[in-house]
């Protein structure tokens, strides 16, 4: 699996031995209410109909959308003989909402919602930060939320940060 899909995976999988995803354990243990229900996360290389680089956004999950993609990769040979790689991954992700007829009035309601959804996103990348493992065994050894950023159009009421992600895998053997 390769490393963006590894992200979506944290973002939208369910731990083993749970019954409920780590998307809405995470907010829960925040003690936000339903508004930000599990958001639609997608890999910005897909090819999918209505998935990447347009996106009905009133169509997602509660409105609540996050980009994955990859910014770069860094690779280093740590010993003497170079058989061995650490590997560190810059990842972007773009959250977004919108402020919809859900607002009933509510002027704030673009921006809380934007609030909560990075929140959670931050209690799942936290809870990881030591290392995660894909469903198909692929593995991340650290994780760290690095800068964010807004990224809002009043014009067409979306609200939305950018926020860098820095993942890590240590000690990969090179094959011969």
């Amino acid at each position: 699996m390769d490393e963006v899909s590894i992200i979506v995976d944290l973002l939208t999988g369910t731990d083993a031995g749970q019954s409920s995803s780590r998307w809405s354990r995470a907010r829960d243990a925040l003690s936000l209410d339903g508004t930000i229900t599990t958001p639609t996360v997608i890999d910005v290389r897909t090819l999918q109909p209505n998935k990447g680089s347009r996106y009905d956004m009133s169509n997602s999950g509660g409105g609540a959308t996050i980009l994955v993609f990859e910014d770069s990769q860094n690779i280093t040979y740590p010993t003497i003989h170079y058989d061995i790689r650490n590997e560190t991954y810059s990842l972007t992700l773009h959250l977004r909402v919108i402020h919809d007829e859900r607002a009933n009035g509510n002027l704030n309601y673009g921006r809380d919602r934007l609030r909560d959804l990075y929140a959670i996103l931050r209690k799942v990348i936290e809870d990881n930060r030591r290392g995660f493992t894909a469903s198909d065994g692929s593995k991340f050894h650290q994780m760290f939320i690095g800068s964010r950023t807004e990224s809002n159009d009043r014009g067409k009421r979306l609200y939305g940060y950018k926020v860098s992600l820095e993942v890590k895998r240590f000690g990969l053997t090179i094959p011969s």
